[in-house]
Formats: structure tokens, C-alpha cells, sequence
């Protein structure tokens, strides 16, 4: 995906020097892509917050230490990936995976003021998801990264990323079969991912 220019390399280094506007024009640019993803992956308002919350704090803690403008955008969703992966830990440490979608603040994440999602089907089916799989699919088809960026975000090898993406399609499948969703209106292949 394509990073959009709102955010320059001028605002990144008066960022790290400090700029409390180059911080909003950041906030901005990623705020809502970066929600949307923290909601898709744990599947409940309030952790997803949370966790928008600690990577934005995290961002400008540590933004001194990405050296490299272009890869801002996949530093940035790593810091949340790790932030949700150790949210969704705690999550699952507190309630059996079983129990997850009587958990999940389903009536949130459908709302109007959430129209991302596609429905509410997609959204059960996503959250009986392993959270390595669901974390390909949102990256993937929500977020529009290519498997290589999935591999930095993830730290992790392409091939990796490949078969996790190709069960999690295929669990996806599944889940959405049971329920009678039609999988492939939704989530067809985007580009070969074995090229």
C-alpha cells in the first residue's frame, strides 16, 4: 500500500527532534487505519483503545530509533502487532478461546460508527481465528500489505506469512461456511501469493 503524503520526511525529523505537530500530523495520517486493525485482530472496542493508545506513547518514545522514513509505516504496525499480541495474551490467559465470541464486544465492533468491517458474520467467523491468522487476514486484505511487509511486521520469513495466510484463508473458510456466509464474495485471492 501506498503511503500517503500527508506526512513528509521533514515531519519525521522534526519529529524525532521533538515537534508536537509533526506527532499530530502522524496521529492523523495512521489513527484510524491503526484502530481499525487493533479492532479486526482482538475484537473488542475497549482493547483496541487500549492498544491504539500504547503504540502512539510507544511511537513517540522510541521514534528516534527508526533511522529510515520509508520504513516508518511498517515500524509503526509492528509496535501495534506486538502491542495487540500481548493484549490478546493477557485476554486469552483471563478467558478460554472457547469463550471468545461471548466476550468480544460484538455490538461495538458492528456499529455504524465502525462501518470497516464488512458484517458481522465476517466479523465472528474472523474472531474464531487463531490471533497469528487473524493478524495475516487484517494485514493482508484490510490493511493491504504485501507479504514481504507482513514478514517485517510479523519478524518472521515470507514462507511464514504464505502458510499462515493460507490456513487462516482456509480456516476463514470454514468458519464462514458454518454460518453460511459465501467465503469467496469476500475474500477472494488478492494476488497470487506464491509468486
Amino acid at each position: 500500500m501506498i503511503q500517503d503524503n500527508n506526512f513528509t520526511l521533514e515531519n519525521f525529523e522534526n519529529l524525532k527532534n521533538g515537534d508536537k505537530y509533526s506527532f499530530d500530523l502522524l496521529y492523523n495520517e495512521y489513527n484510524l487505519i491503526l484502530y481499525r486493525t487493533a479492532l479486526l485482530i482482538l475484537g473488542n472496542k475497549d482493547d483496541a483503545e487500549d492498544v491504539l493508545q500504547d503504540t502512539f506513547l510507544s511511537i513517540y518514545k522510541n521514534i528516534n530509533s527508526l533511522t529510515n522514513f520509508n520504513k516508518l509505516r511498517p515500524w509503526v504496525f509492528s509496535i501495534l502487532k506486538n502491542f495487540c499480541y500481548t493484549k490478546y495474551k493477557k485476554k486469552k490467559r483471563e478467558f478460554p478461546d472457547e469463550f471468545v465470541l461471548d466476550k468480544a464486544d460484538i455490538e461495538s465492533v458492528s456499529s455504524g460508527e465502525d462501518e470497516f468491517l464488512l458484517n458481522k458474520e465476517i466479523e465472528e467467523a474472523l474472531l474464531k481465528l487463531k490471533q497469528k491468522e487473524r493478524e495475516v487476514i487484517v494485514l493482508f486484505y484490510y490493511d493491504d500489505f504485501s507479504i514481504e511487509e507482513i514478514a517485517e511486521i510479523c519478524k518472521t520469513f515470507k514462507g511464514t506469512v504464505k502458510s499462515r495466510l493460507f490456513r487462516a484463508r482456509n480456516n476463514l473458510k470454514k468458519e464462514l461456511m458454518k454460518i453460511g456466509q459465501d467465503f469467496n464474495e469476500n475474500f477472494s485471492e488478492k494476488e497470487n501469493i506464491y509468486e
